[in-house]
């Protein structure tokens, strides 16, 4: 997208939310979105080339939102040391996130992961959406470039925290930090299909499949 801003421009990407987030890419309707926004087609490829520039518009800002929303929940927290406690489900306060391991900072981070998703439910939705999408010869590149931007994300902050986690202490040296990393990586990038939030999300749900995860890489099956 051009840089340039333009009349409209948020008609048109609300136009494009409520498409994209009821109809799969292929099936979804260019012009219905350029008719819904009240722009004419002049004004809509003079900023993006196609259809599938506005939808790649949509899922970048869709992961920068909720990243950014992350970051400025964790700067809030990190501001306020009152603030700075690990959420306990029961009592519904964080609690005790300063003395909290690398565990329990991963369900903190979840849990403002579900913050995010309930202030911005269409981008939620968008990502349900692009969960479902089948690989073919339209959406292929589409899936690649998408996924290929979340995984880099995802990557380059599990690398800092799994070594902050190594210095403090926190995971056993039985393990090497490339393996952990792979493992953590993993789980992180592909959550959807092992929760099956592609189906249906509740937040509730999402926030104890997170937990009861957390607790296996810290626990397993052991006894």
């Amino acid at each position: 997208m051009k840089e340039k801003s333009f009349e409209r421009k948020d008609e048109l990407i609300e136009a494009a939310l409520d498409e994209f987030t009821t109809k799969s890419y292929e099936n979804a309707s260019l012009n219905k979105i350029i008719k819904n926004a009240g722009i004419s087609k002049g004004t809509f490829y003079y900023h993006f080339e196609d259809k599938k520039a506005l939808y790649l518009f949509l899922q970048e800002s869709a992961y920068n939102i909720q990243i950014e929303f992350q970051n400025k929940r964790m700067k809030e927290l990190a501001g306020d040391p009152q603030n700075l406690r690990f959420w306990d489900p029961e009592n519904e306060v964080f609690e005790g996130f300063m003395q909290s391991d690398f565990f329990e900072k991963i369900k903190l981070s979840a849990h403002i992961g579900a913050e995010a998703a309930a202030t911005f439910p269409k981008y939620l939705k968008l990502t349900i959406m692009f969960f479902k999408e089948e690989e073919n010869e339209e959406t292929r590149d589409i899936i690649e470039y998408v996924n290929s931007f979340r995984k880099t994300t995802i990557e380059e902050g599990v690398k800092k925290m799994v070594q902050d986690a190594i210095e403090a202490g926190d995971l056993s040296d039985r393990f090497s930090k490339d393996f952990i990393i792979r493992i953590v990586n993993h789980f992180l990038v592909h959550y959807n299909e092992i929760f099956g939030i592609d189906e249906v999300y509740e937040e509730s749900k999402f926030l104890e499949d997170i937990n009861n995860f957390v607790d296996f890489l810290k626990f397993g099956f052991g006894r």
